[in-house]
């Protein structure tokens, strides 16, 4: 008799454990989205990236996307998250997932000074001639102007908001600033 009512008992606990077992991989199966329905990914560790029908640029102006595209070739990754959840809307997973696979718009107007300050920021070989002519023509006036005042941090500091380049390689290119009054 006290062995039935073991034997019971057992297979009450073992039969609760496979419907938990089969409850949790069921959750974990990848469920198949909806076509043309875009929803921001769980907010869980670990969870996949977030899979969506609209453009990562979608909404976004394109003086937005001029400053994400500055910020990633930056690689000031957060920063750029910020301004993308800021602008979208989103959660953080899904912008975050969103600034891992950027790509760096080819129509923005800002694009040659973006491409000449990551070849900058990926060699220290770059010039001030090739920062300077990726440069919009009024930038570089500015920047002109600071150099022949020796106003040296001035100049430094609209090198790094423009290139997003760091301190070190915005003060390389502003000592080495081609200007026709300097020799």
């Amino acid at each position: 008799m006290e062995f039935v009512l073991w034997t019971g008992i057992v297979i009450v606990v073992v039969a609760v454990g496979a419907v938990i077992i089969a409850a949790a991989l069921r959750g974990m199966r990848p469920q198949v989205p909806d076509a043309g329905v875009s929803r921001p990914s769980p907010a869980r560790r670990g969870s996949a990236p977030a899979t969506s029908t609209i453009a990562p640029t979608a909404g976004l102006s394109p003086e937005v996307t001029a400053e994400i595209d500055r910020l990633v070739t930056a690689e000031q990754k957060i920063r750029a998250i910020k301004v993308y959840r800021e602008h979208t809307g989103v959660g953080l997973q899904e912008a975050k997932d969103r600034i891992d696979h950027w790509s760096v718009s080819t129509t923005a107007p800002h694009t040659a000074a973006v491409s000449h300050a990551s070849a900058a920021h990926s060699s220290i070989t770059a010039t001030a001639a090739t920062v300077r002519a990726g440069l919009p023509a009024s930038v570089a006036a500015e920047i002109d102007a600071f150099v022949a005042s020796d106003q040296q941090i001035r100049a430094i500091k609209l090198v790094r908001e423009q290139t997003g380049l760091g301190l070190k390689d915005s003060k390389q290119i502003v000592e080495s600033w081609p200007h026709p009054h300097r020799r």
